[in-house]
C-alpha cells in the first residue's frame, strides 16, 4: 500500500431487524473504501435469509463478530437491544457507531447508554435519522441561523406514517414508550430540536382514536416485518383504532421567543415523507416546504444575505417530484465516515449525541404531558 492510499474501513453489522439494514448495507457494499466484515442477527431464520440475499458473511454470535478486526459498527436490531449492542461494539474498540433510531425503547435507556458511552470518548456516535440530511433541512437551518426570515414567531411541522405504516413491527413493539410517534414521527421532532434547540416546555395530546366508522382502509405502505416484508397495498387493510399504540399526536413546543406546533398521524393517505410539511413564519418572511420529494419556497419582504426579496423556489438535486431519500442515507454515511476516518469536526450539524439527548427529553415530555394533561418543563 502506498503512503497516499487510504486504508479500507472495516464495518460490522450488529442486528439486521430493520429494513434500513438493506439500504445501508447496499451503500456500504458499493463503496470502494469500506469492507463489510460480517453481520449477526439474533433471529436465526432471518439471518439465514439475509445471508443468502446479500453475500455478507454471517456470524453465529455477536461476540464472535466483535472479536474481528473492525473500525465501525452499524447497529440495526429491534430497539430494546440497541444499547447492549452499542456498548458491546464500543467495548471492543469501535471507532464509530451508527445506531438505528430511536435507539432505545425508553428515553431513560438512551440516557443510560449515553452515560456509558462517555467511557469511550474517541468513539464517534451517530443515530440513523437520515432525514436530518434532507436538502430541505439544509435550507431550513440556513434560513433560521442567518435570520433571513426575521424574528420567527411561530412554525408548524407535520409528520407521521403512511396508512398502514404504524402496523410495522418497529412501530408496535411491546414494552416501549409509544408507537409510530415515538418510532417514526420523531423524525420531525429531531428536525425541530436540531433547528431550534431544546424547548422550555411542551404540551401534548397523544391519542388512540375510537374504532373507525368506516374501513378498514387500504394501506399505502407497510413493511410488516423482516420476514413478511412489504405488504401489497392493493390487498392489505388496517383500520383507525386498531393500532396497539396511538393513532395521532398534537404537540406545542414553547421557546423563549416563539412557539412550534407539530401534529402527527399514522394514517397519511400518501407515501413516506410526501406530506411531512414545514411552515415557518417570521417578521420578514415565510418558508413553506416538504421533506421528500423535496419542494421548498421562501418568500421575503426584503432581501437578506444571499436570499432575494420576493419568492424563491429551492433548486433540487433531482428533477422536481423525484425522491432523493437514498441520497440522504448516502450523505449521512459520507459525513459519518469523514468524522470517524478523517477526524472531520462538524460540531452539532449531525445526528449525533447532543441532538439525540435533546430529542429524547422532548419525547419523554410529550408522553408525560399527554398522560398528565398539562404542560411539562423540559430540563
Amino acid at each position: 500500500m502506498s503512503p497516499s492510499t487510504t486504508p479500507t474501513t472495516r464495518v460490522i453489522l450488529l442486528g439486521a431487524h430493520h429494513p434500513h439494514f438493506y439500504i445501508r448495507a447496499k451503500i456500504l457494499q458499493a463503496r470502494t473504501d469500506t469492507q463489510i466484515v460480517g453481520f449477526w442477527e439474533e433471529d436465526g431464520v432471518l439471518a439465514g435469509k439475509l445471508a443468502g440475499q446479500n453475500s455478507i458473511p454471517r456470524f453465529e454470535s455477536e461476540h464472535d463478530l466483535v472479536k474481528q478486526d473492525f473500525d465501525i459498527a452499524f447497529v440495526h436490531p429491534l430497539d430494546h437491544d440497541n444499547p447492549r449492542l452499542a456498548l458491546l461494539a464500543a467495548s471492543h474498540g469501535a471507532k464509530g457507531l451508527l445506531l438505528e433510531k430511536p435507539g432505545a425503547t425508553y428515553p431513560e435507556h438512551l440516557f443510560s447508554l449515553v452515560e456509558s458511552l462517555k467511557s469511550y470518548p474517541d468513539c464517534v456516535v451517530e443515530w440513523g435519522w437520515e432525514m436530518h440530511y434532507a436538502e430541505a433541512m439544509d435550507l431550513v437551518r440556513d434560513l433560521v441561523h442567518t435570520e433571513a426570515l426575521g424574528q420567527i414567531t411561530t412554525s408548524h411541522w407535520h409528520g407521521g406514517t403512511p396508512s398502514g405504516g404504524a402496523m410495522e413491527i418497529w412501530q408496535r413493539q411491546k414494552d416501549t414508550l409509544g408507537g409510530f410517534l415515538y418510532m417514526d414521527a420523531s423524525h420531525t421532532l429531531e428536525a425541530i430540536v436540531d433547528v431550534f434547540g431544546l424547548p422550555k416546555a411542551v404540551s401534548a395530546s397523544v391519542r388512540k382514536l375510537p374504532p373507525a366508522k368506516e374501513g378498514p382502509h387500504p394501506i399505502v405502505s407497510c413493511w410488516y416485518d423482516m420476514h413478511k416484508g412489504e405488504l401489497d397495498p392493493k390487498t392489505t387493510r388496517f383500520a383507525v383504532g386498531e393500532l396497539p399504540y396511538e393513532d395521532i399526536g398534537s404537540v406545542i413546543l414553547e421557546y423563549d421567543s416563539h412557539n412550534v406546533v407539530a401534529d402527527f398521524t399514522a394514517w397519511e393517505p400518501t407515501d413516506w415523507c410526501a406530506d411531512w410539511g414545514i411552515n415557518i413564519y417570521g417578521t420578514n418572511g415565510a418558508f413553506h416546504g416538504v421533506l421528500n420529494p423535496p419542494k421548498c419556497e421562501v418568500t421575503l419582504r426584503e432581501g437578506r444575505g444571499k436570499y432575494a426579496a420576493g419568492v424563491t423556489k429551492m433548486a433540487t438535486q433531482k428533477p422536481e417530484g423525484v425522491t432523493n431519500q437514498v441520497g440522504y442515507y448516502q450523505k449521512q454515511i459520507d459525513l459519518f465516515l469523514d468524522r470517524v476516518v478523517k477526524g472531520v469536526v462538524v460540531n452539532t450539524d449531525c445526528a449525533g449525541v447532543e441532538n439525540q439527548v435533546k430529542l429524547m427529553k422532548v419525547l419523554d415530555g410529550i408522553y408525560k404531558s399527554a398522560k398528565e394533561r398539562r404542560f411539562v418543563d423540559i430540563i
